[in-house]
């Protein structure tokens, strides 16, 4: 489920099943953080994604990011300020995410 997160998602479908590898893919780490270091991170409503609600998604992801690669002793990046009503802003946004999914779940061993 991982590499579905590299698919830039234009259509409400697209979105929704995005959404649903994402927070697969949030709840793997979460799960890998728990059995491994003992620690219960917050679990943010990320899932489904409402698109009149786009901030509060962001807002919501970037606590979950910035928990578990505290946990992982990973860099964070700023994936709160993003248009993703933009095309050219959602395709870096994705990359930079997708990235960030990938370390997490290689060093959590999820």
């Amino acid at each position: 489920m991982l590499p579905a997160l590299e698919n830039i998602p234009k259509t409400p479908d697209q979105w929704q099943h995005w959404s649903f590898d994402h927070r697969d893919s949030h709840d793997r780490i979460r799960a890998a953080i728990a059995r491994s270091q003992g620690r219960t991170l917050t679990d943010y409503q990320i899932d489904p994604i409402d698109p009149n609600q786009l901030s509060q998604f962001l807002q919501n992801n970037s606590s979950l990011h910035d928990d578990m690669n505290s946990a992982l002793g990973l860099q964070s990046t700023d994936l709160q300020d993003a248009d993703l009503t933009n095309e050219n802003e959602l395709a870096s946004w994705v990359k930079l995410h997708y990235q960030e999914h990938f370390y997490a779940e290689a060093k959590s061993g999820a």
